[in-house]
């Protein structure tokens, strides 16, 4: 930072920006070119400008913090933008509500057709009110009318369960819904009430959550939100860092997604008029550190080779021992993960674009914070599958005007005859870029050599000048942002550019390298995940991000992860179906592998070939 300067970091959008020492954050939100809402134009009178301190040094609370906020939530970092002055550099945590335009959240994946087969299932009985001469408990009538109707027999049910029955059967006169998963009953609810479920894809970066009728399949509703835990560590190492240094941060860590996979099911559920109680079911898919961070299984051994995990087998678990507002009785099923950084959501992945039933050679990546990678040989039942270390760069994180996909970012980028054509989210003025935009801006300075193989800006080429920091190419002049200052494509974003796309590609060669295939036995690469649904393919063979296979088709398909947990709660085959997946692939360390740092320095280099 520059004399006088200090670097906030605004999450869970992902942007950074340097400010003047004694600055407000709402001047530094403004800089950023973030909307955070300040109804009273920063004069401390409204209350709207929330923001969470995560670190750092700023001014003490004064008359209008105390007005808004409770000392317990002052004591917690909560404190209101526009009165809070910054003494160094800080990383704040900017709440939903306070901002003033929601980000871009890819939720959906390839529709898909299917048989339901849900694990739970509804069952309505008509029941005989008690009598002095009929004395049997409210659980035992349940029971024996389920048997007598349905043939269910050896039915039980939990205390947690049984506490809502007495009331409800007295106000429903005896007509319920009874929820049953195999002989556990696990919910009540009035005549008519269908059985919900809950399906999440947990990212890292992401949360991504569906309300899912299970009798029918139809989805009710889905959400996206931003992953809490990022203010923790955007990485997953810094997440399980944060952990092996505090105490309670595996606690800590675990209930912000807690409340925030509640937060989203509220609204779903009540979006589509749907009561808790009738959200039996949930099914949950991540990597192996995001399923262990939300269950609070240990994760140091994680980090250090050989990555094992604590769990890797498919697990029930109680929606109340997760804190998760579901019906009494609910479960949440977490798929099985594969390896240690290949975890259950890579396996949803597979399921969720039937690259395991391919008939030819095929390559599925799903791009993110970690990019895991899928390769099924022509002929072959086993797949293989790698992780890469791809970083949030791809989400604007180390990038100099990056920023999460939010309205104001650029998500595509031309340089043409007239210069530098932009297109930004919401068509709003331009505030920084986007993953899209980011990999659009490198393929373009490749394209029209502003930069070599090795990445280096040319300095005599149009558009490139040099500041206090060396060189930097300008996309956007100030006069025509968002944010009064110039949007720019630093020497050092180039860099970090590189290592996310070498990480990439390495793990793409790797695979094809230990698995003894042929580029050209490559017929297809499915490209899954929220940023590969933005992401221009053209742009990413450019830079070598993805490599040109000869016989190669790129599909995108969404997120293919979200897709493949519904399929699971929807359906006990597709659950044995994913088990069979998990047993049968193959798990690739590709730091362990013979040669992979050099490949790993050669991926970093752009193509020669820009064909």
């Amino acid at each position: 930072m520059g004399a006088g300067t200090f670097e906030i970091d605004f999450e869970p959008i992902g942007k950074r920006v340097e400010v003047e020492r004694d600055s407000t954050l709402l001047d530094a939100a403004r800089q950023a070119g973030i909307g955070l809402a300040s109804v009273c134009g920063g004069e401390g009178t409204c209350g709207r400008c929330r923001v969470m301190i995560m670190s750092g040094d700023v001014s003490a609370p004064v008359d209008a913090d105390r007005r808004f906020l409770s000392q317990l939530e002052l004591s917690s970092g909560q404190r209101l933008a526009c009165r809070c002055h910054l003494h160094s550099d800080v990383k704040v945590q900017v709440p939903k509500a306070s901002l003033v335009t929601d980000q871009r959240l890819q939720v959906e994946g390839a529709s898909r057709r299917m048989q339901v087969e849900a694990a739970v299932r509804a069952f309505e009985v008509e029941m005989p009110t008690p009598t002095l001469s009929d004395l049997r408990s409210d659980l035992e009538r349940v029971i024996d009318a389920l048997e007598t109707a349905y043939g269910l027999r050896k039915l039980f049910a939990e205390p947690a369960v049984i506490r809502s029955l007495s009331p409800l059967a007295r106000r429903a006169e005896w007509k319920l819904t009874v929820y049953v998963r195999g002989r556990e009953i696990v919910g009540f609810e009035a005549f008519g009430r269908k059985p919900m479920g809950f399906a999440v894809d947990l990212g890292t970066t992401k949360i991504a959550g569906y309300l899912v009728d299970l009798e029918t399949g139809e989805e009710l509703g889905a959400a996206g939100v931003m992953n809490p835990q990022i203010g923790y560590g955007e990485d997953v190492i810094s997440r399980v860092s944060y952990v092996s240094r505090n105490e309670n941060g595996g606690r800590e860590l675990a209930h912000v997604v807690h409340e925030a996979l509640n937060t989203m099911l509220g609204t779903l559920a009540e979006d589509a008029g749907v009561a808790r109680d009738q959200i039996v079911e949930a099914c949950l898919v991540g990597n192996t550190a995001m399923t262990h961070l939300l269950l609070e299984l240990p994760v140091k051994q994680l980090a250090t080779a050989p990555f094992v995990a604590a769990a890797s087998a498919a697990l029930d678990i109680k929606a109340r021992d997760l804190d998760l507002d579901l019906a009494a009785g609910a479960y949440v099923y977490i798929l099985p993960c594969v390896g240690g950084f290949v975890g259950a959501d890579h396996v949803a992945m597979i399921i969720g674009s039937d690259l395991d039933r391919r008939p030819h050679g095929v390559i599925g990546v799903d791009i993110g914070t970690n990019t895991e990678i899928a390769l099924l040989r022509p002929g072959v039942e086993h797949l293989t599958s790698a992780s890469c270390a791809s970083g949030p760069a791809f989400e604007g994180a180390h990038i100099r005007d990056g920023m999460r996909a939010s309205t104001g970012a650029i998500e595509a980028v031309r340089i043409g005859a007239n210069g530098v054509e932009i297109k930004t989210i919401g068509n709003a003025p331009p505030v920084g870029l986007c993953g899209s935009g980011i990999v659009d801006v490198v393929a373009e300075l490749h394209r029209h050599h502003i930069i070599d193989q090795r990445g280096r800006l040319i300095r005599e080429a149009a558009g490139v000048c040099k500041n206090a920091h060396g060189y930097e190419f300008v996309i956007v002049p100030a006069e025509s942002s968002g944010t009064g200052r110039d949007i720019v494509m630093t020497q050092h974003d180039i860099n970090e550019i590189q290592l996310a796309k070498g990480a990439i590609a390495t793990g793409l060669e790797t695979l094809l390298i230990a698995t003894h295939t042929e580029p050209d036995q490559i017929e297809e690469v499915i490209v899954a995940g929220a940023f590969g649904s933005y992401l221009n393919l053209e742009s990413a063979l450019a830079i070598g991000l993805l490599p040109r296979l000869p016989k190669a088709k790129y599909v995108q398909v969404g997120n293919a992860a979200g897709v493949g947990a519904k399929m699971a709660l929807l359906s006990l085959k597709e659950r044995r179906r994913a088990q069979k997946v998990a047993g049968r692939t193959g798990y690739i360390e590709l730091t362990m592998f013979p040669g992979f740092n050099r490949r790993f320095a050669l991926s970093m280099l752009f193509p020669k070939d820009q064909s």
